[in-house]
């Protein structure tokens, strides 16, 4: 990976890249910070953060979402909605992850050629996701 890489951040990576950065792996830490690569949010990551934020299994999660505008900008992110496209790719892929968000995470990083950055083994079984971590 070099100069122009097109990141997209899983759920976890922005929760750890804004409270917990020492959990991020090397090679993922050495992407971020190279400021050729372009890093990106999903809505779906947006709507994961708050329905388990609303259940409580993410309180940590409140200060990202009090201002989404301000948490982009702190991970200087860009905003990354989800395409009818990525949403039927999602929902046909030959995957047995059944997890909606990661579905989508998926199709995205297929459709728009991102690299998906994420502890998540998971993606590895699916083909064209190239995952960093």
């Amino acid at each position: 990976m070099g100069l122009g890489v097109k990141l997209l951040l899983d759920t976890h990576t922005i929760l750890w890249m804004a409270a917990a950065p020492a959990k991020l792996s090397h090679p993922a830490c050495v992407q971020l910070a190279e400021t050729g690569n372009k890093r990106f949010v999903s809505a779906i990551s947006v709507l994961e953060l708050s329905i388990k934020h609303r259940v409580g299994k993410l309180p940590e999660a409140a200060t990202l979402l009090a201002d989404l505008e301000d948490m982009l900008a702190r991970l200087a992110a860009k905003e990354l909605p989800i395409t009818s496209a990525e949403a039927n790719l999602a929902g046909s892929l030959p995957w047995e992850n059944r997890d909606p968000f990661d579905r989508i995470l998926a199709a995205q990083a297929i459709r728009q050629n991102l690299v998906l950055v994420s502890a998540d083994i998971a993606f590895d079984s699916i083909g064209g996701v190239n995952r960093l971590w």
